[in-house]
């Protein structure tokens, strides 16, 4: 990371988030609260750059405590799979059947494939814009487009004019910040 060039601070939080993540890696139970305390003693950090460094982990890594569908069917056949081989090593038939049992309905292989309905091949319908209300099964208002310009010419009146837009200069600090002397006054 120093060959990289990367601040010293920046090196010390990704050591420290690697550490957090590794931390959790190995104890993935471990509720939030008491990672925030690992972090808080271990680095001396404040509660909430604690938790902003917990967030950060969740958010580049993922939560371990949040298991997707997805995990769960892959442990579910890797353990129909070591209960059909465990079956097989002790040469007991009926809980092979019911392994492969297990395995063949949670698969589905009893039904048959999905078939394609060719949805991607559906043609978008054209859209085209327009300003007829009866297109939504509206009724249309006879004359609308004169009855705007009526009541656009009832608020318009000669003594309403367009002005340009004109670019003040201004010194911000003396406008946002007290000087010195006049907070003093003030107390």
């Amino acid at each position: 990371m120093e060959a990289a060039g990367l601040p010293a601070v920046t090196q010390h939080h990704l050591i420290r988030l690697r550490d957090i993540y590794n931390y959790w890696l190995k104890f993935p139970l471990t509720k939030d609260r008491d990672l925030v305390a690992y972090i808080q003693q271990v680095y001396e950090l404040q509660p909430t750059q604690a938790y902003a460094d917990l967030r950060l982990v969740k958010a580049l890594l993922g939560d371990l405590q949040k298991s997707t569908k997805e995990y769960h069917r892959y442990r579910f056949i890797e353990m129909v799979s070591a209960a059909y081989e465990m079956a097989r090593i002790n040469r007991d038939a009926k809980s092979m059947v019911a392994a492969a049992d297990k395995y063949a309905k949670y698969t589905q292989l009893d039904k048959e494939d999905l078939v394609d309905r060719g949805f991607d091949k559906i043609m978008i319908q054209p859209f085209k814009p327009t300003d007829d209300p009866s297109v939504a099964g509206f009724k249309p208002v006879p004359n609308i487009r004169e009855k705007i310009q009526k009541k656009i010419a009832s608020y318009w009146n000669e003594e309403i004019e367009e002005v340009e837009f004109e670019t003040v200069e201004f010194n911000e600090d003396e406008i946002f910040k007290p000087k010195a002397d006049e907070a003093d006054e003030a107390d």
